[in-house]
């Protein structure tokens, strides 16, 4: 599952590890003093979308002019995408449209789908061979994951990409990603647990007890953003548990055609979001890794820019659109003001 404002309550192959790259010239912000700015995205105008999630704004900064707020609700905007001259982005629960004349409408409620199908009811989360001792002695305090569930009806759609009129979602507490045509939602895939060995410090963070450690524990592999690129979807995922790089987080490829998921990256710290370049370069935000990684064709990992809590990622030619620092302004405490921007990068 993803806890909202935090990003995170607590997505088979190789890669090599990672490497160092000549940074990026200086950003150049686009806006600025952001509450929660968790989505990005960019039209072939130079539009640029984006969001303030908590606040419940999507607003668009237009070349030359200030930015305006073009959408306003009761709980959280974000998932912001666009395709020709329409602007697609979520609403707590439903993903919605908006026309080039201002016209919004609901394409379909993900909560409504959840509800009724729990896609991902067939995998079993937890610990892997606990003894009945062991399931017993679990504590159920908050925050202590479960001695063994599976997956429990909880939606909260956080992404999406379109082509052709598809809608592709990532939702983030269902687990799946859902496509919306005419309409109509179907699973596309499902992010599966990920798998990791409990530790003594894995234990402590987590609240497990010590009759856990030495086993495994399956995490819940939650989709965080997805992009479309070449007739296949490319998927953030991080664990639904610690999200210090004790359980990796990974990037993964969905291929339409063969209905086929493919893990293509993994050790990330909270991947958060994905942007996919037409050279076939793509890069992936690590919320709590403070950095914007790129891994290139060949599968190489290598630091595009280090950012202070970088989120959504878009990539429109040579250019990269990173939202950071979008945890700033959450904390209650004094002093601590929304401090988010929209951040423009050449690559």
């Amino acid at each position: 599952m993803l806890v909202a404002a935090g990003i995170a309550a607590a997505v088979t192959g190789s890669v090599l590890a990672p490497s160092q790259a000549a940074a990026p010239a200086p950003g150049k912000p686009v806006a600025t003093g952001l509450l929660s700015p968790l989505s990005v995205a960019v039209n072939d105008k130079g539009h640029v979308y984006y969001t303030e999630n908590f606040a419940g704004k999507l607003l668009v900064k237009k070349p030359g002019k200030p930015a305006k707020v073009v959408y306003t609700a009761q709980g959280e905007v974000g998932g912001v995408s666009t395709e020709g001259k329409a602007v697609y982005f979520i609403v707590n629960s439903k993903v919605m449209k908006r026309t080039a004349a201002g016209k919004v409408r609901t394409l379909a409620d993900l909560g409504a789908y959840e509800a009724s199908r729990n896609p991902d009811k067939i995998f079993t989360y937890g610990g892997v061979g606990l003894s009945p001792e062991c399931v017993a002695a679990w504590p159920s305090g908050e925050g202590v994951p479960p001695a063994s569930y599976n997956g429990i009806v909880e939606s909260h759609p956080y992404a999406t990409a379109v082509h052709n009129g598809d809608v592709y979602v990532a939702d983030a507490a269902s687990n799946g990603v859902y496509r919306i045509r005419d309409g109509k939602i179907k699973t596309v895939a499902l992010l599966p647990p990920v798998t990791a060995t409990v530790t003594p410090a894995l234990a402590e963070a987590t609240g497990m007890p010590e009759c856990a450690i030495g086993k495994q524990y399956r995490f819940e592999g939650v989709p965080t953003d997805v992009e479309y690129a070449d007739g296949k979807l490319y998927v953030t995922g991080l664990p639904g548990g610690p999200e210090d790089g004790t359980v990796p987080g990974s990037l993964f490829r969905v291929n339409l055609a063969k209905k086929k998921l493919s893990r293509v990256a993994t050790g990330f710290v909270s991947a958060a979001g994905v942007g996919v370049a037409d050279d076939g370069n793509i890069y992936v935000s690590e919320l709590f890794g403070g950095k914007v990684t790129r891994i290139t064709p060949k599968g190489k990992k290598r630091t595009f820019a280090k950012i202070a809590l970088p989120s959504a990622v878009e990539v429109v030619g040579k250019k990269v659109y990173v939202t950071e620092n979008v945890l700033s302004g959450l904390s209650g405490q004094p002093g601590d003001v929304p401090a988010g921007k929209v951040v423009k990068y050449r690559r």
